[in-house]
């Protein structure tokens, strides 16, 4: 019997030691779950990535402790969300717990690009298993929770909990999230950015450096020039200022404000924005140019800029006028008005104020706070589309060659041209026969402005043929007194025609600054002076709309012109 005994008792231990797993304690776990109250579609994105804003993005947090006196082992996390992620997704975590250990489980969703087409909120939910054990004894631990899911223009400016809370930059935490509406790659607002440059900037972006990477004047003022295309782009447009909505909403236990956006394309297609939307299209077709986009934040308000080098320029993109918000603005005066409010801004961020924020985005990209992918939309497409043919078509460059093709400039600033005068004909006046008068004076006339002066001065019909809004020059014989006629199609208001001819002789090598002045005779007047590097003209310009556009006369000097001769052409204008 003994001889068998050994064996017995072998035989009974592997038997014990296989069957132990099974009656073996292998742990238990406690669950507490911290959902996210709330997910923005905009910012898709940025929940997927674990480096944004110390990972505080994210769709759920779990903290998990092994309660029993086993190890667990195989531990894993799944979780979906039906609708938006069908397919059971690992979180990734420990995979062993001891007894008494606690495991911190972050999910960081990746959210496919559809969730950017929704356009409205909705309860969404999150389904979750914790796995752990063996294949002979698998243990599943479930859990669940519902979230709101906003549409993707809601901005929610805070997911802290009310009790958390403690000051301004608590209640604004997200306010980096407007980088994620900045729509450079959108293929509508490429296309914008595009026909900016084209028909308003005439097909140079502005976004060069000088040589060793070097950030030169000449540099600057063309990356200046950019910014004020966009913003003549909104004001040839007749864009306009407009309220959207806005609120509070609850979260879970978070309460929050919102804000409805309407995303850079719904701006262009819409024809209208809120200071931040406005802000948004700038910051996106700046960076669809090449450069770097940035948008300040302050109370109540935010306005666009650009970063170049260590310095910014910032321009008031409201100057266009709307509700409550006065007169509109040209781009010379939008372009003053934002720097005015940068002082203010330098003075308070630099106090520490947290209500000045400035959101530079490049570096919010480099951060992991990505634009959205936006498909293709033929309808808001096709209503840009009709916005932006317009636009007066852009001839700087064509102007430009003919001015490098033209003689030396005298010294007082009157464009010169190879086009010799030639006599009038019926093309060139609707209303008169331009001929002298008895008085040795002779006037000429548009559809809807007329003016006139000595019949001795030398008359140029036309004197730049590739820019047709220069419909006739007259120049006295000592070239101290000049009057120019304008036709500017397709311009609304004499604001966006001055803005305009400003442009157009930039590009010919003129500096212009001029200021509104009032009104004469049904006329906006404007007083300004141009220079050319070699000579002052000094003006006053008396614009007024037409039929298809804006027409006007400029009547100016270098100096030492006849007073009593240049008051008589101005009083002459109707």
């Amino acid at each position: 019997m003994k001889k068998f005994l050994l064996p017995i008792i072998l035989a009974v231990a592997g038997v014990v030691l296989f069957l132990l797993p099974l009656f073996q304690s292998s742990g238990d776990i406690d669950v507490k779950i911290q959902p996210a109250g709330v997910i923005m579609p905009a910012a898709y994105k940025v929940y997927a990535n674990p480096n944004v804003a110390g990972g505080r993005f994210n769709l759920f947090k779990a903290v998990v402790k092994n309660t029993g006196s086993g190890e667990i082992k195989n531990f894993r996390v799944q979780f979906k969300v039906p609708g938006l992620i069908d397919e059971w997704a690992d979180v990734p975590t420990a995979t062993n717990l001891l007894p008494g250990q606690t495991a911190v489980v972050t999910c960081f969703p990746v959210f496919p690009q559809s969730i950017t087409e929704r356009n409205t909120s909705s309860k969404e939910k999150t389904e979750i298993k914790f796995l752990y054990g063996g294949k002979a004894n698998p243990i599943e631990h479930d859990e669940s929770f519902t979230f709101d899911m906003t549409s993707v223009n809601d901005i929610v400016f805070t997911n802290m909990s009310d009790q958390d809370k403690a000051g301004f930059s608590d209640l604004a935490e997200n306010r980096d999230l407007y980088a994620c509406m900045v729509s450079a790659e959108d293929p509508i607002i490429k296309h914008y950015a595009e026909t900016v440059q084209q028909r308003i900037l005439c097909g140079e972006s502005g976004a060069g450096v000088g040589g060793n990477g070097q950030i030169t004047d000449k540099d600057l003022a063309e990356k200046v020039r950019v910014m004020e295309g966009v913003y003549n782009a909104t004001l040839i447009s007749h864009m306009v200022y407009s309220e959207t909505q806005s609120g509070e909403a609850q979260f879970g236990d978070n309460t929050s404000s919102t804000e409805h956006i309407r995303l850079p394309r719904e701006v262009v297609s819409g024809n209208t924005g809120l200071c931040i939307e406005l802000a948004l299209l700038h910051a996106s077709v700046y960076k669809a140019a090449g450069l770097d986009p940035v948008i300040f934040l302050i109370p109540g308000h935010a306005y666009p800029g650009i970063k170049v080098g260590n310095q910014y320029v910032a321009i008031e993109s409201t100057g266009i006028g709307g509700v409550g918000l006065g007169s509109i603005m040209n781009a010379d005066q939008a372009l003053q008005s934002g720097m005015t409010e940068l002082k203010t801004f330098y003075t308070e961020a630099s106090k520490g104020n947290p209500a000045y924020r400035l959101l530079d985005i490049n570096e919010l990209y480099s951060d992991g706070y990505q634009d959205m992918e936006l498909k293709p939309d033929p309808i808001l497409a096709g209503e840009a589309d009709k916005i932006t043919q317009t636009w007066p078509t852009c001839l700087l460059s064509a102007i430009a060659e003919a001015q490098r093709a033209a003689p030396a400039r005298a010294a007082a600033p009157v464009r010169r041209t190879t086009y010799a005068p030639r006599p009038r004909n019926n093309n060139d006046n609707n209303n008169n026969d331009n001929k002298p008068s008895s008085s040795g004076w002779t006037s000429y006339s548009l559809s809807n402005v007329s003016v006139s002066y000595p019949a001795d001065w030398k008359v140029l019909f036309r004197p730049v043929a590739q820019f047709p809004a220069i419909v006739m020059m007259a120049v006295s014989a000592d070239r101290t007194g000049m009057v120019e006629l304008y036709n500017v199609p397709g311009a609304y208001n004499p604001e966006q025609a001055a803005a305009y001819i400003r442009t157009t002789l930039a590009r010919m090598g003129e500096n212009v600054t001029y200021s509104e002045a009032g009104s004469y005779n049904g006329f906006t007047r404007f007083n300004g002076t141009t220079y050319n590097g070699q000579a002052a003209l000094k003006w006053v310009g008396f614009f007024k709309n037409s039929g298809s556009g804006v027409e006007g006369v400029v009547v100016g000097t270098p100096g030492g012109g006849d007073r009593a001769v240049l008051n008589q052409i101005v009083g002459s204008i109707q």
